[in-house]
């Protein structure tokens, strides 16, 4: 009698694997419907990153094959620019050392090996070397330390092209110096770095709207 009443309620197996199998293929049409809505976020997304992200590949790799695979203090490459600190390339009497002149020809190869290959170079539009100092109230003195360091900056960067005589004969148009100005809400160690700011070409901006050209469609 039990066992008879129990049977009322459980359904054969046929019935039971329908429904286990209809489960499952709406939970596959879900699941697929998901990922598409986030691959047609994600490639736009990798559109417009790709290019940047190959650029700054081809970059890192000619610093790694300069400077070694491991990293060295006080030098780093990010945000499409090249920080070095300034402790590395001058004493506290704001001459160059020594060693700043190795670091330097490191630099300047890395430099003259990107603007060789055409690729490379076809996105690059301006290298900036910018020497930093934090703005004060004194408008003489904002006036004394853009000076200093805007002498800093060309300083570098007539070292860079002591180091490598083409790179001023071939690229010299790609290359500029400058003071860079700092806020004073901005972290006092902002002003300890020297920075190569590499500025992309239009191409690269181009190359982001082919590439997000079939998603417009």
């Amino acid at each position: 009698m039990k066992s008879a009443f129990i049977k009322k309620f459980i359904l054969p197996p046929g019935p039971v694997f329908g429904l286990i199998l209809a489960g499952l293929l709406l939970l596959s049409a879900v699941l697929y419907y998901r990922a598409v809505k986030i691959q047609r976020f994600l490639e736009p997304a990798l559109a417009i990153s790709l290019p940047r992200s190959e650029f700054a590949g081809s970059i890192s790799s000619l610093l790694v094959k300069e400077f070694g695979a491991e990293e060295v203090r006080g030098i780093s490459f990010k945000m499409g620019s090249i920080f070095i600190e300034e402790s590395l390339l001058f004493d506290n009497g704001n001459n160059m050392k020594e060693s700043a002149h190795t670091i330097l020809n490191k630099l300047g190869h890395v430099f003259m090996t990107a603007l060789n290959d055409r690729n490379t170079r076809s996105h690059i539009d301006l290298i900036i070397v910018g020497s930093r100092f934090t703005v004060t109230r004194d408008t003489k003195r904002n006036i004394e330390l853009r000076t200093n360091m805007q002498h800093k900056a060309e300083l570098i960067l007539y070292s860079i092209y002591k180091s490598e005589p083409e790179l001023e004969e071939n690229y010299g148009s790609y290359f500029a110096a400058t003071a860079t100005a700092i806020p004073v809400s901005a972290p006092s160690q902002d002003t300890n770095w020297v920075e190569f700011r590499i500025v992309p070409s239009e191409l690269a901006h181009i190359e982001m709207l082919m590439r997000l050209g079939k998603y417009t469609h």
